[in-house]
């Protein structure tokens, strides 16, 4: 098979669209139609229903996509092997990353694994917890860091722990920066930034209000941490995180952080994944090994 067609294909799976595909690769919408139908043809099956201005895969075509996978996979495994011989004096990492935990990450981790092998390049993919898994799956990125990971036939969990409660962040002068520890009811009526539903937090959030029977009054939605921050130091109200994802603004006295009653009861979990049946690389299980002796993320209890 063609290894163009086969990427055309592979990128037309993720994005179930031509169009878009065409943008990506920089490719003429007619050239990858045209390169799909040489691989149907010298398969011998339709691999795309064409639906509107989007395509669905077929069963021949989630077949492929998982072939093409694990090829990615055997690939990336061969590179990592390499580079082994050569003592990770090279190669690359990646890394895709809830970003709640980037500072843990960098400031601990990296910092580490990076003074013991300054010559292995690392690349982070930021994003919700679905877009950790999905990067895994995919064979975008090589380990996965996020909360609360969903049981997934092509991951594996390779440590997991519990994880730091929510608190609520307040900025310093605010009516709600005196409370010793925020009740349900209270909770529900502080204006709150939240992340989107992508994000493993969001769902643990969800889960609370469920089992609290309460409703929270968010004016804000958005997928970055930062913009969580920004909006409680402008004082325009509270945002739910661990507080290990703001332990330099918590130190710098930027906001300050509330208990919430009935939070330590989510049973949330902090974990690292990759795909199932990839080789542990030594830079995954140098890595690996940072994180979780490192990373404050990792060492508030034993792992499960």
């Amino acid at each position: 098979m063609d290894d163009r067609a086969l990427r055309y294909f592979e990128v037309v799976a993720k994005t179930k669209s031509i169009r878009a595909a065409s943008e990506i690769l920089h490719v003429s919408p007619s050239a990858i139609s045209r390169k799909v139908a040489q691989l149907e043809s010298q398969l011998d099956v339709q691999l795309l229903d064409r639906i509107g201005r989007g395509v669905n895969l077929t069963e021949s075509g989630l077949r492929l996509t998982e072939y093409i996978q694990d090829v990615n996979q055997r690939k990336n495994d061969f590179i990592s092997q390499l580079s082994e011989i050569e003592h990770l004096q090279s190669g690359t990492l990646r890394i895709s990353i809830g970003g709640g935990f980037i500072p843990d990450l960098l400031n601990n981790a990296i910092t580490q694994f990076s003074r013991l092998h300054p010559g292995v390049k690392l690349v982070l993919q930021v994003g919700g917890g679905d877009d950790v898994i999905d990067s895994i799956k995919n064979e975008e990125s090589d380990i996965g860091l996020l909360l609360n990971a969903k049981h997934d036939p092509k991951v594996d969990v390779l440590y997991s722990c519990a994880f730091q409660e929510l608190s609520l962040l307040v900025p310093n002068h605010s009516p709600w920066a005196a409370l010793e520890v925020c009740s349900p009811s209270q909770l529900s009526e502080i204006p709150l930034a939240l992340l989107t539903e992508s994000f493993s937090i969001r769902r643990a959030v969800n889960l609370y209000e469920a089992r609290q029977q309460i409703r929270l009054k968010s004016i804000m939605e958005c997928n970055s941490f930062e913009a969580l921050k920004n909006f409680v130091e402008a004082g325009l109200g509270g945002a739910l995180l661990p507080k290990v994802c703001v332990a330099k603004e918590l130190q710098n006295h930027c906001f300050v952080a509330i208990p919430v009653e009935g939070m330590h009861t989510l049973d949330t979990s902090v974990d690292l994944v990759m795909r199932k049946g990839r080789l542990q690389s030594g830079s995954i299980k140098e890595m690996k090994s940072c994180i979780i002796n490192c990373m404050s993320a990792f060492n508030a209890t034993q792992p499960r």
